[in-house]
Parts: structure tokens; C-alpha cells; sequence
């Protein structure tokens, strides 16, 4: 049989175990193996606020790892409202979508990433719990980034109704084995003068904590950036959406939070089990 390696740091050392057995086949014709970073990335000035990386939950991405084990291309579907839509951004190629998937492959040498963007404008956390399945059917993905909450808040959306619909869609991917990372609402200063906008916040953290879901917490880490250099540093002129330096920001904490947690499934993974 042909083993593909995959190596990972494993006290503070490189090693190589098989982690999937495949179809033996010509030596030419094998698959590059894949290297895992020792660590997750680091964040970039731009983007590394003082007191927070944008991380609020890191959890094992089994689905992630698995994929990166028995396959050539890891599926990652990107779903939202107008941040995910590219909105603000000077081109597409500045979206944080377009910039996710080159920032994970250039941080998991040897893997393609294919990151789908499906962002629509306006949309609040029903809109795309309703269309997730279809998204889901069409796309068939490893991981879902579901960028969710801003349009809520605005619109003052029930706190109970969002809730609900973010707990009712995640247990539906988790019993489909889809892992999934949860991108809470962009900081603004004019934002936040309507309290209701932090509840939405806090709800997302709530949910996402209770079903053990990683939260890329931009909020938090924006505020922070904007702290010491000013909302203008991130968003566009409107003070809502993110410029590009913001979708870069994004992109850079999303992949920080997926390397983490696919490196914490294969440390799992490896840990030799004990039969009594």
C-alpha cells in the first residue's frame, strides 16, 4: 500500500506518521505529500491588535484534517451577507474570500484550498440558514465560514429568533460532519452606539461556545485596532464596510483560527489510544 505523510510538530519536533492509506500507485504519479506548520500563523502588524488576535474559541477541525489526509483539494464555502459579498473592497481579488484561500495555502504547503464565496448583501442569519442546503448540496464542503450578525443587529432582529437559527443550522451541519467557523459583525464606533448591536455580538459567542464551533471574533479584534489607529484604518468611507486592509484582517484571522484548529485534530488524532 502507499502512505501519504503528513507531518506535524509533536514536542516541538518534526515527524511523519501514515495517516491515510490509499490505492498503491506509480511513483510518478503519487501526491505530494503535505506539511503542516509547527504553529498556526502569525498575524501580520496590520492586523495584530494589542490585546486580541481575533480569536475568541479554537476547536478541532476533524473534517479539515480529514480532508487534508485523503484528498487533493479542501472545499471551504464561504457564506454571508455584503462582507462575504466582497463589499468595500477595491476588486475581487481584495475580498477577504479571495484572500482566505491563498493564505491557507501558503500556510498548508503542498494543499489546494478552493474557498467559494457566497455572500449576499443585506442578508440576515435566516436568509442564509435558508439557503444553506442548497449552498451545502451544490458546493459539498469540508468547512463552512459562516459570517453572520451584522444585519441582525442593525434591524434589531429578535436575540431569541437569532439564536435559534444559528443553533438550528449548526446542528444540522455538525450531523453532517461539516465543520464550520462562525465570523461575528465588524466593529465600528458608529456602530456600537446602538447597544442592541453588542447583544448580537454576544449572542454569537453564546451560541457559538454552547455548540463548539470556532469564533473568528473581528468585533473585538477591530476594536482594539480602532483603539489605536482610528475606524478608517479598516472600514470604507461609509464607516459600515470593510476596506481592503479590513478584508485582509479578516482573511488573516480566518486562517489563523482554521490552521489552529486542523493542527489541534491532528495532535488529536495522534495520540496513542489505551485499551484496558
Amino acid at each position: 500500500m502507499y502512505y501519504r505523510l503528513l507531518p506535524w510538530a509533536l514536542g516541538g519536533a518534526l515527524a511523519c506518521a501514515p495517516i491515510a492509506a490509499v490505492e498503491q500507485m506509480p511513483a510518478h504519479l503519487s501526491a505530494p505529500a503535505v506539511a503542516l506548520p509547527s504553529t498556526p500563523p502569525a498575524l501580520s502588524p496590520d492586523c495584530n491588535a494589542k490585546q486580541g488576535r481575533g480569536e475568541r474559541f479554537r476547536r478541532p477541525l476533524v473534517g479539515v484534517r480529514k480532508a487534508v489526509a485523503s484528498k487533493t483539494s479542501v472545499k471551504v464555502l464561504a457564506i454571508g451577507s455584503s462582507s462575504t459579498a466582497g463589499v468595500g473592497a477595491s476588486s475581487p481579488s481584495a475580498t477577504f474570500v479571495a484572500r482566505l484561500e491563498t493564505s491557507l495555502e501558503g500556510a498548508v504547503k503542498g494543499m489546494d484550498f478552493d474557498v467559494v464565496g457566497r455572500g449576499l448583501s443585506g442578508e440576515e442569519a435566516q436568509g442564509a440558514a435558508d439557503r444553506m442546503r442548497r449552498e451545502v448540496n451544490e458546493t459539498k464542503p469540508d468547512l463552512v465560514v459562516w459570517q453572520v450578525g451584522t444585519n441582525d443587529a442593525l434591524r434589531h432582529v429578535s436575540v431569541d429568533k437569532f439564536k435559534m437559527c444559528l443553533k438550528t443550522t449548526l446542528a444540522w451541519l455538525a450531523e453532517r460532519k461539516i465543520d464550520v467557523v462562525l465570523l461575528d459583525p465588524q466593529y465600528g464606533e458608529a456602530l456600537t452606539k446602538d447597544r442592541y448591536y453588542e447583544e448580537v455580538v454576544a449572542a454569537t459567542a453564546e451560541v457559538a461556545r454552547e455548540a463548539r464551533v470556532p469564533l473568528v471574533d473581528r468585533f473585538e479584534a477591530m476594536r482594539e485596532l480602532q483603539r489605536d489607529r482610528g475606524d478608517t484604518f479598516y472600514l470604507a468611507s461609509d464607516r459600515l464596510h470593510m476596506n481592503d486592509r479590513g478584508h485582509r484582517c479578516v482573511a488573516e484571522q480566518l486562517t489563523r483560527v482554521i490552521v489552529g484548529g486542523l493542527l489541534q485534530a491532528d495532535a488529536e488524532a495522534a495520540q496513542p489510544v489505551f485499551y484496558p
